[in-house]
């Protein structure tokens, strides 16, 4: 949980995390949303968008 505040923080403070495993941080969210609820994970695999994006990315 450390790990995703501090993934928070840094989105919500503007700084960069391109240099990051986007993935990782990605999976790292998804399974402690799965811990909690896994119906709350599927539907969050259903509607993200981020790993189209990543994918997309220069």
């Amino acid at each position: 949980m450390r790990a995703i505040r501090a993934l928070r923080n840094r989105i919500a403070h503007h700084e960069p995390i391109f240099t990051r495993d986007t993935v990782a941080d990605y999976e790292m969210v998804r399974e402690l949303i799965a811990w909690r609820s896994p119906v709350a994970a599927r539907w969050v695999n259903r509607k993200q968008g981020v790993l189209a994006l990543i994918s997309n990315r220069p």
